[in-house]
């Protein structure tokens, strides 16, 4: 498993192991939401960097054009299902990433 494979893992299970804790604290529950932010931080962080080097891949390019248009839903409207969007997008970065590690090199 290499270092980007690693952290996209960390950020997709932080939120879910914060989110345990809520057996014990229900106010944990707020935390996993926020926790959520870091998430979408380190994603588009891993996106950037696999940009660099894979700049011609369509599907690096559809995870860009759908955060631009979460974004900008998300400002320019009241739309109530724009929730489905980060975790859409967190599960299509994780595919993302284990499917460029393991392509092979041309």
């Amino acid at each position: 498993m290499t270092l980007l494979q690693k952290i996209n893992c960390f950020a997709i299970g932080l939120p879910l192991a914060i989110a345990a804790l809520a057996v014990f604290e229900v106010g944990m529950l707020s935390f996993a939401l926020l926790s959520k932010v870091i998430t979408g931080f380190l994603q588009v962080s891993i996106a950037l960097v696999l940009f660099v080097n894979h700049y011609k891949n369509r599907h690096l390019q559809a995870y860009f054009l759908f955060c631009i248009l979460f974004f900008s839903l998300w400002y320019a409207t009241d739309w109530g299902w724009i929730w489905a969007m980060p975790p859409s997008l967190a599960l299509y970065m994780t595919v993302i990433v284990h499917y460029i590690i393991l392509e092979k090199p041309h």
